[in-house]
């Protein structure tokens, strides 16, 4: 687009400047005459309809003066109210402007309000006042009246003569200045021709520009794909489209170790496997019956929607057929390169199933992401009701918290050898009353993830050390402390706080931790371990044997004991490999002067395989399911002796 001349701005400039100021001229002029005139009016029309008033209550007053009669009273008060309304207004707005212009008129309106007064008591049934008495009365307020309102009328017409002349000179100065506005609007209407040109032209680029930025608006800026912006208008046809006979398949798909192959290659690398991914989908949707959209929804995320009629969707074939994609290698801008992918679909066969079709394709994915890379999972109702569930506990878990519904319940841990228990473990249960009893596989994940498991280990930590001094000296109690308890400032103090409190002997705590907890900042932790140690609370390492196991993990700290995780009790049964596992940690945990403990068994046999194998604890349904502490003391009650500490249990100490 051309830039305008310096002519071109002068003569705009000088036409826009004389509009405003011949616009403001006259607006402010006929604004001014309106309002005056309005006022005018106003004054007048008020003069008019107060001496009007005063009439109606004179004649009413009147009546009723010489009949004494109730209607004829009601009648000249309803008169007489509407009198004080009017002469209200008199002292009031454009009205008092006037009077107070007319100073010789103001004594005569508070005569007049004096009049007023001594015939509102004439109003009264109980007024003594005669005819003879009020009639003059009325008489010498009607002249004010008459002389308000005249005084009112006259100065009116005084003025209205006066604007009248000044309206006949301001409309020779309009014409002069139309005129000269003629004139300019004349070279106006030039420029405005010679720039028309220059603007359709710039029009046409400006259109190609915004379809430029229409199209990115709804495209992926790398793959050039639709996103989920066109993905929700393609949805949104389909709900007005769509028939009887069709249905939409819906496929969510995302990359496995896609984060690996940015680390290794660098985001270039990533970008170039997603572009020759976007190609490779596209085609492979395009030889797909029905009308296909591919879009891109995230980082690795993709999504195909198929729809088409129901007899001609082939929903197996066509998933796969999408797996098929990542089973060679995808040929990219840097190499050959091969990736898996897990994939969710679902499928709408009505308008109504079309709301949550994406939706239920993604929590199909995301259940195949949880069972293993290269899933694919069509999407079933109860994966919806998971994630209302979830959903459920997550909004409840902070009340569940404040109204302590959720309560530590306890496992007794024994000597697999002399069968007497040591110990107790600390359980988190929760009993919800709609949906019952929430396991902690469930609510912890979400607790770490919001933050509560902060709140929640602290006060498992104190009810545990306060209950457990319920139970014989030589019962210890194990509490779980998570990776956010423990990376979390506080930790140590805390501990140590509520040693202090409870009045529990540090020996008779112990704090069981997992080995991811390692994988953040291993000085950290173990320093921190370490100051507990010193306070005498003994350091349990949780689910040994899976998960990140490292012979590095145990280097770094002495642990006081190791947890066999319950997944090598059933494997022991079986197993000559998960027997011959088992016997090297005990080898190792002796070694490392620790205690080994198993989890999770069930069964007088597996107790007897890992007592040979040399365990000395254990834990499981064989003994007891977790129980409320009043249980536990119940159980302690009822085996008396049995319960106690026998000679060799004194080799529990390390628990």
């Amino acid at each position: 687009m051309r830039p305008f001349s310096s002519w071109h701005l002068t003569i705009l400039c000088t036409l826009l400047i004389t509009l405003f100021v011949f616009w403001t001229f006259f607006y402010v002029y006929n604004n001014e005459d309106r309002n005056i005139r309005s006022l005018e009016y106003d004054t007048v029309w008020s003069a008019t309809n107060g001496r009007t008033e005063f009439y109606k209550f004179s004649n009413s007053l009147t009546r009723f003066l010489y009949s004494r009669t109730q209607s004829d009273l009601d009648d000249a008060r309803i008169k007489f109210e509407i009198l004080l309304g009017r002469i209200d207004t008199w002292n009031s707005g454009s009205f008092k402007d006037f009077l107070n212009e007319t100073p010789e008129l103001i004594p005569v309106f508070s005569a007049l309000r004096a009049d007023l007064d001594y015939l509102a008591r004439a109003l009264f049934p109980s007024s003594q006042e005669t005819p003879e008495e009020v009639l003059p009365v009325l008489a010498r307020a009607s002249k004010k009246i008459d002389l308000i309102s005249g005084t009112s009328y006259q100065s009116s017409i005084e003025r209205f003569a006066g604007e009248r002349q000044k309206f006949r000179e301001r409309l020779m100065n309009e014409k002069r200045i139309v005129m000269g506005l003629l004139v300019l609007a004349m070279c106006l209407l030039a420029i405005v021709m010679r720039q028309n040109l220059i603007l359709s032209r710039a029009n046409e680029k400006i259109a190609g520009v915004a379809n430029q930025l229409a199209h990115m608006a709804k495209h992926d800026a790398l793959t050039a794909l639709p996103n989920r912006t066109l993905l929700d208008e393609y949805l949104n046809q389909a709900r007005r489209e769509m028939t009887l006979n069709e249905m939409v398949l819906a496929v969510a798909l995302d990359l496995d170790g896609f984060k690996a192959i940015n680390d290794t290659l660098g985001h270039a690398g990533g970008d170039a496997l997603l572009v020759s991914l976007a190609r490779k989908l596209q085609k492979t949707a395009d030889s797909l019956p029905g009308r296909n959209l591919v879009a891109r929804v995230g980082g690795d995320e993709f999504f195909l929607l198929s729809w088409g009629q129901k007899n001609r969707l082939r929903i197996d074939e066509t998933v796969a057929r999408l797996a098929g994609i990542f089973e060679v290698p995808l040929e990219t801008s840097i190499g050959s390169l091969l990736v898996g992918a897990s994939i969710g679909y679902a499928v709408a066969e009505g308008t109504r199933e079309l709301d949550f079709v994406t939706l239920n394709a993604d929590l199909a994915l995301t259940e195949a992401k949880a069972r293993g890379r290269g899933t694919s999972i069509r999407f079933a109702s109860q994966m919806r009701s998971q994630l209302e569930r979830r959903l459920q506990i997550e909004r409840e878990l902070p009340v569940a918290l404040q109204r302590r519904t959720i309560q530590p319940n306890y496992q007794l841990q024994y000597n697999l050898v002399t069968g007497q228990p040591v110990g107790v473990e600390a359980l988190a249960r929760w009993f919800h009353e709609e949906i019952g009893q929430v396991s902690p596989n469930e609510f912890i994940p979400i607790a770490e993830a919001s933050g509560d498991v902060i709140e929640l280990g602290q006060f498992m930590l104190k009810t545990a050390c306060r209950d457990v001094q319920r139970l014989p000296g030589h019962i210890r109690v194990a509490v779980n402390l998570s990776m956010v308890q423990l990376l979390n400032d506080d930790v140590f103090d805390l501990v140590e706080t509520t040693l202090r409190e409870t009045g529990l002997p540090p020996r008779r705590l112990k704090l069981e931790v997992t080995e991811s907890i390692f994988m953040h900042n291993v000085e950290t932790v173990s320093s921190v371990l370490t100051n507990m140690q010193n306070l005498g609370v003994a350091i349990s390492l949780d689910d040994f044997g899976t998960g990140y196991s490292a012979l590095g993990y145990l280097n770094n700290f002495k642990w006081d004991e190791l947890k066999i995780d319950r997944s090598f009790v059933n494997a022991c049964e079986v197993s000559s490999k998960a027997l011959n596992i088992v016997s090297v940690i005990q080898s190792l945990a002796e070694k490392m002067n620790a205690n080994l403990l198993v989890e999770g068994l069930e069964t007088s046999e597996q107790v007897t395989i890992f007592r040979n194998l040399g365990c000395r604890y254990g834990q499981g349904f064989h003994y007891s399911r977790a129980m409320p502490i009043e249980d536990v003391c119940a159980w302690f009650s009822r085996n008396g002796d049995r319960a106690g500490v026998k000679a060799d249990i004194g080799s529990a100490a390390g628990l």
